[in-house]
């Protein structure tokens, strides 16, 4: 097994997060992204970008939207309902600003400052539930973009994706990416009946899943959202494929990409351990045997999503 067994659950997930951003940055749909630079205002000095993102994580998308030339000028709210991630988010970014030469300051009420000659960014580190936020009232429509990455399958999107929009400006834009929709594949095949019935199993649980007292987009978010936004008139301007796609070439995996799989085995493992519908000595020793795939750099990950640009109503 890759990871320390000294590391706490939360140290697990921030590294999650973190070996999870080479994988990312090859599964955002490129039509999408193009699409989501030709739609948005420019920035400049004199006329900052506000943008709002949700489950912000470690900042990930932050670093993504500045190394990517997306972003120059702009007021970037971060909320994440986890502490530790929002702690780690400042610290990272902190680093990630160091590497590449830039001043970074933290400033007063949970914000900092990151500025070069060409860009400035102030952002804003908002610890929050996510319903919460968004059920504020008087918010006055300021955001110009909101993102949600990799986010829509853990909240329930009938409720937030309408009050997700009364947020955005009229005429605003949201990302939303990752959204995981009905496929996830192991390969090679270990053994074909039992692998098609833990993916199956492990989809039934996301539709299953219930997050404080709420249920959640599960497994067919991607879809779903086509007709979440059609009942707030809102308009996707574009859509693409966002797979997932892990695989090992000259015999290793790129990046910490192995943490990445070895964590998400561990998710279907905790997710369907003592399901009644599985052989649990069957499960448990497909479950090892994909760890030691990953290990040896055998195993090949696929996992179904799509992104959306959509344009909030007037």
């Amino acid at each position: 097994m890759e990871f320390d067994a000294s590391e706490t659950q939360q140290q697990r997930y921030v590294r999650y997060l973190s070996s999870k951003k080479s994988v990312d940055d090859r599964a955002l749909n490129k039509y999408v992204w193009v699409s989501l630079s030709e739609a948005l205002p420019k920035n400049s000095p004199a006329s900052r970008l506000k943008v709002l993102e949700l489950g912000a994580g470690i900042g990930t998308m932050l670093e993504r939207l500045v190394d990517w030339k997306l972003l120059t000028f702009a007021e970037y709210t971060a909320v994440d309902s986890d502490a530790n991630s929002v702690g780690e988010f400042c610290g990272r970014m902190a680093r990630w600003a160091a590497a590449r030469g830039f001043d970074f300051s933290l400033r007063p009420k949970n914000t900092a400052l990151i500025r070069t000659q060409e860009v400035e960014i102030l952002i804003k580190f908002l610890q929050a539930d996510v319903y919460d936020l968004l059920s504020r009232e008087n918010t006055g429509r300021q955001w110009d973009l909101g993102i949600a990455h990799a986010f829509m399958d853990l909240v329930d999107i009938g409720v937030v994706v309408p009050q997700f929009c009364t947020f955005i400006r009229p005429a605003g834009l949201l990302y939303l990416t990752l959204n995981y929709d009905g496929e996830t594949i192991f390969l090679p095949d270990l053994h074909p009946t039992l692998d098609k019935l833990i993916l199956q199993l492990y989809n039934q649980s996301m539709d299953d899943r219930i997050t404080d007292h709420r249920i959640t987009g599960g497994s067919q978010t991607g879809r779903k959202l086509f007709g979440s936004l059609k009942t707030v008139d809102a308009s996707v301007l574009a859509a693409g494929g966002s797979d997932w796609i892990v695989f090992p070439a000259s015999q290793r995996y790129p990046e910490d990409e192995s943490s990445f799989l070895h964590y998400i085995l561990d998710t279907i493992h905790t997710e369907l351990k003592g399901h009644p519908a599985l052989d649990q000595t069957a499960f448990e020793s497909w479950i090892q045997t994909r760890h030691d795939q990953v290990e040896s750099a055998e195993l090949i990950f696929i996992a179904k999503n799509l992104d959306l640009l959509v344009r909030v109503s007037d």
